[in-house]
Order: C-alpha cells, then sequence, then structure tokens
C-alpha cells in the first residue's frame, strides 16, 4: 500500500542539446514529411468572415453583397456625423465671417491686427470650445511665424 501511495515521476524527455548527427538525421528524414498531402482545410486559414463571404457568394450574387455592404456602411457613417441645430449653424456661419476677416489681415501681412481679430474671437465662442481652439491656434501660428520659427 505504501508503494501504491508513491507517485511515479513521469518521464521526461531529453533534454540535452542537439548534435551535429542529430540535425543530418532529421534532414535525411525530411523527405517523409514534404510529401505529406496537404487538403484544402490545412492550407488555407479559415475565418468566420471568409464562411460567411462563402455562404453570401452562394445565395446572392455578387453585386448586391457589395450593394448591401455599402448602404451599410453608408448608414452606419451617419451615426458618426454631426448634426448642428440652427442656433449653433448659425454661430458656425458668424465665426466663419469674423474669422475670415482676420485671415485676410493676415495674409496682408497686418500680423498684430489678426491676432486682435483672433483674441476677441475666445471669449465671444468660449461656449464651443471646438470654435475658441481654431482661434487660439491660428493666433499660435502666427506668433511661431513672426518669432521666425515657423519654417
Amino acid at each position: 500500500m505504501a508503494e501504491e501511495k508513491k507517485k511515479k515521476k513521469p518521464e521526461t524527455a531529453d533534454l540535452r542539446p542537439a548534435t551535429a548527427e542529430d540535425i543530418i538525421s532529421g534532414l535525411k528524414n525530411r523527405d517523409l514529411f514534404i510529401n505529406v498531402p496537404k487538403t484544402l482545410l490545412k492550407k488555407e486559414e479559415w475565418g468566420l468572415l471568409t464562411v460567411l463571404s462563402i455562404i453570401l457568394a452562394g445565395i446572392f450574387p455578387v453585386y448586391f453583397i457589395n450593394i448591401l455592404l455599402v448602404s451599410f456602411f453608408t448608414e452606419v457613417g451617419h451615426f458618426w456625423t454631426t448634426h448642428l441645430t440652427e442656433n449653433e449653424r448659425k454661430n458656425l456661419i458668424d465665426f466663419e465671417k469674423e474669422f475670415r476677416a482676420g485671415y485676410e489681415m493676415e495674409k496682408a501681412g497686418k500680423w498684430d491686427e489678426a491676432i486682435a481679430v483672433y483674441e476677441k474671437l475666445i471669449p465671444k465662442y468660449k461656449s464651443n470650445p471646438k470654435i475658441s481652439a481654431i482661434a487660439t491656434q491660428r493666433i499660435d501660428f502666427i506668433k511661431n511665424e513672426k518669432s521666425g520659427k515657423g519654417n
């Protein structure tokens, strides 16, 4: 009974490093592994999308699947589209008009006047941080250009 309680140690594989003779004998037996017939399932990696495409191609014509996919991705894109209310749209148009005035001064080389216009836009449009960030970035750009760091 004491012998039954003793656990046998599992046989371990030979852990010695491979010698040149082992490598050469492995290369000689390589011909056995080269001629193994490969089936379609062993050669290809089958994913769910591949299987689904094959099934759909058997059921529907290819052009119909393409039309469905284009329609699907178009509608999914509508979820990411920004929709503005009328007040937000009016705000954006007003900002663009005022920003354009500053940009025209900038093109004429009136750097300080352009900065003054952009600085007025920041507090006016602070309710929309993305819009005010545009004016802030433009001010930083002009200051970098004037100091010669822009090139």
